[in-house]
This record gives C-alpha cells, sequence and structure tokens, in this order.
C-alpha cells in the first residue's frame, strides 16, 4: 500500500489520511505546487485503468493526471492496489513560495491551492470512488 510518488520521494509528503476507507496522499511536486493521490484497491472498477478511461469520470481539480499501481514499500505482501492522482499546477493555479522548487521567477497569477484544499479533493475523489460500488 505505498504510492510510488512518496516510497521514490518521502520528502514530498506533505498530508496523508483515510476517508470512507480510502487512503489518501498530499504531496509538493517539486516545483512549487500540490498533487492529491487516492488509493482504489483491487476489486474496484477503477482498479487498473488509465485516468482518462475511467467511467464515470470523476470530478476533481485539473481532472485526473495519474493512474500507477502502488509499488512494495518492504510492508511485505502485494496488495496490488491502484493510485489515481491529480495535480494543481494548471491554469490559474499560482505555484507556493512555501514549498520546494519554487522560483521568484515563475508566473504567479492564480491561486495557490494550500495542503488543506488538496486534501478536500482527496477526500472528494475518494467519496466519488466509493459511490461507485455502492
Amino acid at each position: 500500500m505505498c504510492n510510488p510518488i512518496t516510497t521514490a520521494r518521502p520528502d514530498a509528503l506533505l498530508d496523508k489520511g483515510m476517508w470512507l476507507g480510502y487512503e489518501y496522499e498530499v504531496t509538493s511536486n517539486g516545483r512549487g505546487y500540490r498533487c492529491g493521490y487516492v488509493r482504489i484497491p483491487p476489486g474496484h472498477p477503477w482498479h487498473g485503468k488509465g485516468y482518462d478511461d475511467i467511467e464515470p469520470y470523476p470530478e476533481v481539480h485539473g481532472g485526473l493526471t495519474f493512474a500507477r499501481p502502488d509499488v512494495d514499500c518492504g510492508k511485505g505482501g502485494d496488495d496490488n492496489d491502484w493510485w489515481l492522482g491529480f495535480d494543481c499546477a494548471h491554469y490559474m493555479d499560482a505555484p507556493d513560495p512555501s514549498l520546494p522548487g519554487y522560483r521568484p521567477d515563475m508566473p504567479a497569477y492564480g491561486s495557490i491551492k494550500t495542503t488543506s484544499y488538496v486534501a478536500g479533493q482527496c477526500r472528494s475523489l475518494a467519496k466519488q470512488a466509493a459511490a461507485v460500488v455502492q
């Protein structure tokens, strides 16, 4: 049950939690923006699908931009979970000066998507995932 992003870059993790039985993580992308991820278990209709192939397509900030299997993080076992994610580096998303990778010469239009905002979007994605299997 390890996100491939935070397994490769543990320092990127900003927040994590559970919502309606779905694990989520908020990360920094190393360029001044945040991303959100939700773990999808085997057997779920979205499991194993590319982010453009998911139906019904979930509503999340900027749309889905990530779909990958989880990785072995040394906890033993292979649960074959799947991670879906999105980023907050779109038009009208401003970089956050407090995050790694921010540069003062980056365009500063739009609004910074906070960790709280991204966690809320993760919870919304989890709610939508839960609704598909009910």
